[in-house]
């Protein structure tokens, strides 16, 4: 197969400023066919050196307009390589397909409309909700639309020194960047598009871990044992933390979700069986006394709702994924207004919020001796899947053994 790819200017055409076009030359089995590479890539023969088929210092700007050949001239080699891979027999017609999608334009704020409508559609409310975000800051940064080639390592770092003249926190800036990150891997995969910017940007300083929250055992058993008024915004509160606590660091869009379906005896043992709302992976909880008692008195108590367990969702008001997820958002923030009062109260230095209950879980059980993978096996850490190769899946007993630590 003879293919090959050459930039060259183009003579047989002028302009009326006695410019003529530069274009990507294309032949394959003889057959020739011109591409345009860009309507600005146009200039006077003084101006292109005919040896190495590139602009000269006469042209404006010529170092970035070389680049800017040289890419494309780098992507029709690539693409004509790939062709070859594939079938040896390739057309001008396969080239131009390849050639066509590699060269697509997309504009980023209009894709990621299209973005937020599919994952609204899907159900995944927090998704959108991201990407929606994220919109709205590249939206205050960025000029109108913008093509999501015209993105480069500077440009991100502009937007990064944009966020922090804004004084956002490195964690909300880094949030925007992953989901704009995102954004691009979702291009590459689904539309074919070749560009991704974030490769050589510096933005370690943005990925700060969040400081570990957990309290000890002592403070948490105070705020299960903490007296308020039943039925109460305070004894709700301490109910649903000490539930998260005690069901390995629950979390609250979770809790706000069960309904009785999820709850099965098996053995003899109640089990808590739940998909997490972010990932949809299956957790299996075997519930020791002290989870069982607050679930049953909800089970029991609960006014609010004949669906679902504990009082944040109510079924005749919310049910869209929308009105669901603006729901618990909502009720999470009462949650931790009243987590923060309690802490006041018992003179618990450490800032209470739901997520607390899931770093002290942790926390205790390491204190207590339990080994990490029991733990990691526990909060269903991903990260220690390797670990895991080596290492049974522990049954229901081992769990239990393992949380009757939480409170002896």
């Amino acid at each position: 197969m003879a293919a090959s790819a050459k930039i060259l200017l183009y003579k047989s055409k002028t302009y009326k400023n006695g410019k003529h076009p530069v274009l990507l030359r294309i032949v394959i089995n003889r057959k020739v066919k011109y591409y345009n590479i860009g309507s600005n890539l146009k200039c006077l023969p003084a101006q292109w050196d005919e040896k190495e088929n590139i602009f000269n210092k006469k042209f404006p700007n010529y170092q970035e307009a070389n680049r800017n050949i040289r890419l494309k001239l780098g992507k029709a080699d690539k693409i004509l390589i790939n062709l070859e891979d594939k079938n040896e027999n390739f057309t001008l017609s396969d080239f131009d397909r390849e050639f066509a999608k590699a060269n697509i334009k997309i504009y980023l704020l209009e894709y990621i409309d299209t973005i937020i409508k599919r994952q609204k559609k899907a159900g995944k409310i927090g998704n959108s909700m991201a990407y929606s975000a994220t919109k709205s800051a590249l939206k205050g940064f960025f000029d109108g639309d913008v093509d999501m080639r015209d993105i480069d390592i500077k440009k991100l770092q502009l937007f990064i020194e944009h966020c922090q003249g804004k004084d956002l926190k490195p964690n909300t800036i880094g949030y925007y960047l992953r989901t704009l990150r995102a954004v691009y891997n979702k291009a590459i995969k689904e539309e074919g598009f070749e560009y991704y910017p974030f490769k050589g940007l510096d933005w370690k300083h943005l990925k700060n871990k969040t400081q570990k929250r957990a309290i000890s055992k002592e403070d948490m058993i105070r705020i299960m044992n903490f007296e308020v008024e039943p039925e109460s915004d305070l004894f709700h509160a301490r109910q649903m933390f000490s539930f998260m606590y005690l069901t390995y660091g629950l979390n609250f869009a979770d809790l706000s979700k069960l309904t009785e379906n999820n709850i099965h005896k098996i053995d003899g043992i109640q089990i808590l069986k739940y998909n997490r709302s972010k990932g949809g992976k299956l957790y299996e909880i075997p519930l020791n006394d002290e989870a069982f008692k607050i679930l049953n008195y909800y089970l029991k108590y609960n006014t609010l709702s004949k669906k679902y367990i504990f009082p944040v969702l109510n079924e005749n008001f919310h049910k869209t994924p929308t009105q669901i997820k603006t729901r618990i958002k909502t009720a999470l923030k009462k949650l931790n207004s009243d987590l923060k009062i309690i802490g006041e109260h018992l003179e618990i230095p450490s800032k209470l919020t739901s997520y607390v209950s899931r770093h002290t879980f942790a926390s205790v059980l390491v204190k207590a001796g339990t080994d990490l993978f029991t733990i990691g096996e526990m909060m269903g850490h991903s990260d220690l899947q390797t670990t895991k190769i080596y290492l049974q899946d522990l049954d229901y007993t081992e769990k239990i053994e393992a949380s009757k630590k939480l409170t002896d």
